[in-house]
């Protein structure tokens, strides 16, 4: 989709969802977000735009700091909803435990691949020695479904090296001791800025901003669901079509200053959106597929259950 008709989108979006908004008595949501959250980012728009309060919602945004604990919080009740935990969404189901998507405005894999010599495809990565986190880790197997997009056998094309965190993965690079390192979009100018080179792969279809909720959640809850997801349509849109609001929000969120990062980032997401929340087939096909690196039950699970769509197809005929 061109950028003109991507904003045409966002702006009949935001048009339509505005025109009927009644007041509402607020009600509080909690919503699970990552500790770096850009893969949340509709839901802090909606949260410091008054998009939330509009439609008759107070969000509280809990920066948990793993996507285990994050469903852990889900299922128990302590959070009503998470943003951008996609991992869960397939671990849950696999255990008899059903919660469901209702939209994801993120599916693309968020990572780029920084390498210390100049190369020009991931396929030269072939033989090296790449720095992750940890195997197994949700950055780990999101690289393999990454590199196995572009060609390369995980198992046996590259050697995966656990090193921990960012900051001793990228010691590790600048020091030689291994040859590439995966890192999230945002960090690209910094990478530039030291020197180190990124390879930029195809963009791997990967759902990864899915809003997840319990199912009994939603029955319960449904016209409650119906407005935040209502807010996140519009916060998307807003996104789309209000640059200088979008990158204010963006600073807060990140806690960065950097203008170069923060135009960067502000660009990759908008240009990664899906302004309809609805994922395309191939991005869940490659969560499902990474999933089962670590548990071959997701083979077998039941993809019709794993999204409720029936409030965006009610929202859109609206």
């Amino acid at each position: 989709m061109n950028s003109s008709r991507v904003c045409a989108v966002a702006i009949s979006i935001v048009i339509a969802l505005s025109l009927a908004t009644a007041a509402f008595a607020q009600e509080t949501i909690r919503v699970g977000v990552p500790l770096f959250p850009t893969v949340s980012f509709p839901v802090f728009i909606a949260q410091q735009k008054g998009i939330l309060e509009k439609n008759g919602l107070r969000a509280e945004l809990i920066r948990i700091n793993s996507e285990p604990t994050t469903y852990q919080a889900l299922i128990s009740g302590d959070i009503d909803a998470t943003s951008g935990a996609p991992t869960g969404l397939i671990q849950s189901n696999i255990q008899g435990i059903p919660v469901v998507s209702l939209g994801s405005w993120d599916n693309h894999v968020s990572y780029t691949m920084v390498t210390k010599e100049k190369i020009d495809d991931l396929m030269q990565l072939k033989g090296k020695k790449i720095g992750i986190n940890r195997l197994g880790g949700k950055s780990s197997l999101i690289l393999r479904v990454m590199l196995e997009d572009a060609g390369l056998n995980t198992s046996k094309d590259v050697t995966l090296l656990q090193l921990g965190g960012s900051q001793e993965r990228l010691a590790a690079l600048l020091r030689g001791g291994v040859d590439a390192a995966p890192v999230d979009f945002a960090f690209e100018p910094k990478m530039r800025q030291m020197g180190l080179f990124l390879v930029k792969g195809k963009l791997t279809p990967f759902m990864n901003g899915p809003i997840t909720v319990t199912v009994a959640s939603l029955k319960a809850n449904r016209p409650k669901w119906v407005r935040f997801v209502k807010s996140y349509l519009e916060a998307t849109a807003y996104m789309m079509t209000n640059r200088e609001g979008s990158l204010d929000v963006l600073k807060r969120a990140i806690g960065v200053d950097d203008k170069e990062t923060l135009e960067h980032t502000y660009n990759e997401m908008r240009a990664r959106a899906t302004v309809d929340l609805v994922p395309p087939e191939a991005a869940v096909d490659n969560l499902v597929k990474m999933m089962t690196y670590v548990d071959k039950r997701a083979t077998t699970v039941d993809r019709s259950k794993l999204a409720d769509y029936s409030i965006l197809k009610e929202l859109q005929k609206k």
